[in-house]
């Protein structure tokens, strides 16, 4: 399983705003209704206003690539550049013990 932490720093006061035009262009749903998908959620930072951290679990490699060169993961991309958001990612691989 990979698991990809997204921090995201929005200008100030455009928390909502950001994750609002995500929603409403269906851009969550569609990540989450991906083959492969586990897990897509976003959490709001409970001390910063402008901090969001995005969870995302991944079955394999394969369906984190295959995610990276859907239409709507270059949209996500596009909004985020245009809304001024700042993005910190960070992947890992879990070894699960047998």
């Amino acid at each position: 399983m990979i698991i990809v932490r997204v921090k995201y720093r929005t200008p100030e006061g455009q928390r909502d705003a950001f994750l609002q035009q995500l929603f409403d262009e269906g851009l969550p749903q569609a990540c989450r209704a991906e083959e492969g998908n586990i897990c897509y959620d976003y959490f709001l930072n409970y001390e910063d206003p402008n901090e969001i951290l995005l969870l995302e679990m991944w079955k394999d490699g394969t369906a984190l690539a295959k995610h990276g060169k859907e239409p709507h993961f270059d949209r996500i991309g596009q909004v985020r550049i245009e809304a001024g958001v700042h993005a910190t990612i960070e992947s890992y691989d879990s070894k699960q013990r047998k």
